[in-house]
């Protein structure tokens, strides 16, 4: 099954989100927009992992995930990888917490014992919002996000299904943070 670990995002956030994707869409061309019940932030990308290392991989997540408490952050602005001019992935921006990154690099550092690598680049919090097929036209500026204040409260390892439609979510583990 392909997995991955992600931090949720209260519904409030994936609907003010889901609004500025409207927003953007009215602007650009060549962009696959994500759905709204499918916004997250990534901790771990864990692809094809077999039965007993999902088992494992839920309970070192949820180990992990009873060590911190809930993080406060807030939305921020347009990005970009690899950069904003030529994009292949599109993303709204999260302020950055120390707590997320350490519990992040907490995930990924467990993990290497059960055959997944360490991630080389640095740990930028942010929500998918978008992939670019070939290359991204613009019809007028970019919209600027309004800024959200949330909490994360909790972390899911999640099964994604490719189908012709795209992907499909639905978490395996949820763990609440600090719980």
């Amino acid at each position: 099954m392909r997995l991955f670990i992600a931090a949720l995002l209260p519904d409030e956030v994936k609907a003010a989100l889901g609004g500025y994707i409207a927003s953007l869409r009215k602007v650009t061309e060549g962009v696959k927009w994500e759905k709204e019940e499918k916004l997250h932030v990534t901790l771990k990308f864990l692809g094809e992992t077999d039965e007993a290392t999902a088992e494992a991989v839920s309970f070192l997540t949820g180990a992990a995930a009873r060590s911190y408490a809930p993080f406060e952050m807030s939305t921020g602005n347009l990005g970009g990888f690899p950069n904003l001019q030529r994009p292949r992935i599109l993303y709204a921006g999260l302020s950055e917490n120390p707590g997320l990154s350490a519990l992040q690099n907490e995930i990924d550092e467990g993990l290497e014992p059960h055959g997944f690598e360490r991630e080389t680049r640095r740990f930028i919090p942010h929500v998918t919002i978008g992939r670019v097929n070939g290359r991204m036209r613009t019809t007028g500026p970019l919209p600027i996000p309004e800024k959200v204040r949330f909490t994360i409260s909790e972390i899911s390892v999640v099964r994604s299904v490719l189908g012709r439609a795209g992907s499909t979510y639905s978490p395996l583990h949820t763990f609440t943070l600090g719980g």
